[in-house]
């Protein structure tokens, strides 16, 4: 999880919470949110290409299957480069949650494989 220290009480301001995640990982805790933000954006940044034998999985949420901000198949892991959603643009939360990354893979195990994960987070106005 990241350690920097963000101003989550500040309103109306948009900051970016950021974390790695690599071949070793399965789960990675990116930022812990209050109730009242909006997640804006999600980016995984793959910066060394994943390469298990069979099937590479990153994904990026705050539910139970850690999926519903990037999910399978938003995220080429096999090659490098920038990637969100198509479909999830943003997401309000009602409740406190934490942002986690999750990396799965079958196969032969991975010898190679990281990637940044940036959460774009605003506090709205109580």
């Amino acid at each position: 999880m990241i350690t920097v220290p963000y101003d989550l009480g500040a309103v109306g301001v948009e900051q970016v919470a950021s974390a790695d995640i690599t071949k070793a990982d399965t789960t990675v805790e990116i930022i812990s949110l209050p109730a009242n933000c909006l997640i804006t954006r999600v980016i995984a940044e793959v910066t060394e290409a994943f390469n298990a034998a069979t099937t590479n999985v990153l994904t990026v949420g705050t539910n139970v299957d850690v999926n519903d901000l990037l999910g399978e198949g938003d995220v080429n892991e096999s090659a490098s480069g920038f990637y969100e959603s198509a479909t999830v643009k943003a997401k309000k939360l009602t409740a406190a949650a934490t942002v986690k990354a999750k990396y799965a893979y079958t196969g032969t195990a991975p010898t190679t494989g990281k990637a940044t994960i940036y959460v774009f987070f605003v506090r709205l106005q109580p």
